[in-house]
């Protein structure tokens, strides 16, 4: 009888140990339980009610975007904003730090692209709310046509911005290609 009293008490202590942690999960099944009832999760900023425009949006949209680049491109980005149900003054900062990396990237095309033309241009970048990103370059002369127009529309596309609803935005944006450094001609092997 005795190599049977000690199986039965490591059976006893197997089913109270079993009992402790089922009464130890039992606390997480049910707030777990309760989490997946289906209500929507809350978000940062819930306040907020991103399916209407404010009624300030309009104002700061034409203000903010004519001090940009150009005074057409204000008006523009305005009309684009209101059509595109408004943005916050997050989207707007995020479009405008996705404009100036992407203008700061196609600034080098003139180095590394051979006979790129150099000066100024108007571009047309394409936001896509849905996507949260750059999906799109329209680049304009006298970038249009040359070798540098590629480099110009890989230095914006894939910007990521904040996602916004409606449609896609085309904001214009002055590309300046500077010409060639000197010191980059004259240490090179090559001569063209």
């Amino acid at each position: 009888m005795r190599a049977d009293a000690p199986s039965r008490s490591v059976r006893r202590e197997d089913t109270v140990s079993q009992q402790h942690s089922t009464r130890a999960l039992l606390p997480l099944i049910i707030l777990a339980a309760a989490a997946c009832s289906g209500a929507k999760p809350k978000q940062a900023g819930e306040d907020y009610n991103f399916d209407q425009a404010p009624s300030d949006v309009a104002a700061p949209a034409e203000t903010g975007s004519s001090g940009a680049e150009a005074g057409s491109s204000g008006s523009e980005a305005g009309a684009s904003a209101d059509s595109g149900g408004g943005l916050n003054p997050d989207q707007k900062k995020q479009m405008e730090i996705a404009l100036r990396r992407g203008g700061d990237k196609a600034a080098n095309c003139a180095e590394v692209v051979p006979n790129a033309p150099t000066g100024e241009g108007e571009v047309k970048v394409v936001f896509d709310g849905q996507k949260g990103r750059v999906t799109d370059v329209l680049v304009g002369p006298p970038f249009a046509g040359t070798p540098a127009e590629s480099c110009v529309k890989r230095a914006f596309v894939g910007e990521i911005v904040l996602p916004f609803e409606g449609d896609p935005l085309e904001v214009p944006y002055t590309v300046k290609l500077p010409s060639k450094k000197s010191g980059a001609g004259a240490s090179g092997t090559k001569t063209p």
